[in-house]
């Protein structure tokens, strides 16, 4: 009896401190990146919940509209594409715009690397997922090819050779290496950097 006494007792006194603990997720945050030192530094501008119908931000992801609405704290303001970096979306991905089109930031090392979905029409209804990079996150944004790797960084002759072997190795350059966390581009720029003298 007086075990079970003993064990209500603690109960009750640790029950509150558990369930205070679980702190509930916060809810999505969207905005937008001015600069890219503003993304470098993960500070967004007009900053909010997505679930709030005061803070609203929309893309337009057409070309016909080269500019982006984010309603916050019930005012709007609108920005071209070509004035912002780019921006958070609700699903927290981060994307850069490039010709008036977002790209999604998949890593920011030396080598920026990004997706674009695509939709084609033709029999059907298909999405084509094109990588692209670019040379920290102020160069152009250009499709992850070898050709346009190497003209990126044309007196790497230790990374172009490594190019060429990972290509001839059936590697895709659009490949995610796990041991190192990052792309396997940018482990073989890295890894040519520290050869070089």
């Amino acid at each position: 009896m007086k075990v079970l006494v003993l064990v209500l007792v603690l109960s009750a006194v640790f029950a509150p401190a558990a369930r205070s603990s679980t702190k509930a997720k916060p809810a999505p945050t969207s905005g937008v990146f001015v600069s890219s030192a503003d993304y470098v530094n993960h500070r967004l501008s007009f900053p909010g919940s997505c679930q709030s119908e005061a803070h609203k931000l929309e893309v337009h992801d057409v070309r016909n509209k080269p500019y982006i609405d984010v309603t916050h704290a019930g005012k709007k303001h609108r920005y071209g594409k070509n004035a912002v970096f780019g921006f958070r979306a609700c699903d927290g991905r981060d994307y850069r715009f490039g010709a008036d089109l977002e790209y999604q930031i998949l890593e920011g090392q030396e080598l920026y690397i990004y997706l674009r979905e695509s939709k084609t029409y033709g029999k059907g209804f298909h999405i084509r997922m094109e990588y692209f990079f670019s040379l920290g996150p102020e160069g152009p944004i250009l499709l992850l090819t070898r050709e346009n790797l190497k003209q990126a960084v044309p007196e790497n002759r230790k990374f172009h050779d490594s190019l060429d072997a990972s290509v001839h190795s059936g590697q895709k350059l659009e490949t995610y290496d796990r041991d190192h966390t990052m792309f396997d581009v940018n482990w073989l720029l890295m890894a040519s950097r520290h050869d070089n003298p």
